[in-house]
């Protein structure tokens, strides 16, 4: 009997090393059962060759997975399942961008003498992610607005800038930039290219106060604003566009009126 059992137990190692081993049992198709819209395929199926050399019983799905996270940016989660009995299913939810982003964090942004700072995305959870693009993506999603500020914070940022954007939208204008800077000074670029500099506090409040006044008394006057420091207790000052002389004098008049 105790010889029986050594050799069962001997048997059932045998025999699962056999199982084990990566040339039995081989993955031949590995499957993607949702369509990808940003994600190359190149890529994945790099990542994906090297499963394609594990057996069924050996391939070890969640570093498969962790390896898919980590090596594809536009990933945000992955899930691998084996079928029987040659055959991974990969599904693959990627990131939405929503904005570009830049990062202020003088340490991330300082790289090698020339090299290029990884184009980077916020997505709608506010993760900032660097992934490979093609020509024609960076083309479209330059069309999206720019968020500055650190890594850390970037979903506060973003959470921010939206607030802002929905003010602005009821009369007609949008961000196009909107952040902080190295200094943690919050600045805006916006639709029609005025510049807006709102400082380290009380931001909402200073914009609300510029925006009834663009609705107002500058309502005639918005296409000529070239500059808004909003950084006063009751008021802001204005850098005009450059004028013909005659309409500088009524433009500058105004000005003074509003910083007072």
């Amino acid at each position: 009997m105790i010889l029986l059992m050594v050799g069962l137990i001997a048997g059932a190692g045998v025999f699962i090393n056999w199982l084990y081993s990566p040339g039995n049992f081989p993955i031949r198709k590995i499957e993607l059962v949702n369509k990808l819209e940003n994600q190359g395929s190149r890529e994945l199926q790099e990542v994906s060759a090297e499963a394609i050399n594990g057996g069924f019983f050996s391939l070890n799905v969640e570093q498969f997975r962790t390896q898919l996270m980590q090596k594809l940016p536009w990933v945000k989660s992955v899930s691998v399942r084996k079928v029987w009995p040659d055959k991974l299913l990969i599904s693959i939810k990627e990131h939405k961008p929503v904005v570009r982003w830049q990062s202020v964090n003088r340490d991330i942004n300082k790289g090698k003498k020339g090299e290029d700072e990884p184009y980077a995305l916020l997505s709608s959870e506010g993760l900032v992610f660097k992934p490979k693009i093609t020509a024609s993506q960076q083309a479209e999603f330059n069309k999206m607005a720019l968020l500055k500020g650190t890594s850390e914070n970037a979903k506060q940022i973003m959470q921010h800038c939206y607030v802002m954007n929905e003010y602005l939208q009821k009369i007609n204008l949008s961000i196009s930039q909107c952040g902080m800077n190295a200094r943690r000074t919050w600045q805006l670029r916006l639709s029609n290219g005025i510049r807006v500099k709102l400082g380290k506090e009380q931001m909402l409040p200073r914009l609300q106060r510029f925006i009834s006044s663009l609705d107002g008394a500058l309502k005639n006057y918005i296409d000529r604003i070239a500059y808004a420091d909003l950084r006063y207790s009751n008021g802001f000052s204005i850098k005009w566009k450059p004028q013909p002389e005659a309409d500088m004098d009524s433009a500058s008049g105004l000005s003074k009126t509003k910083q007072e």
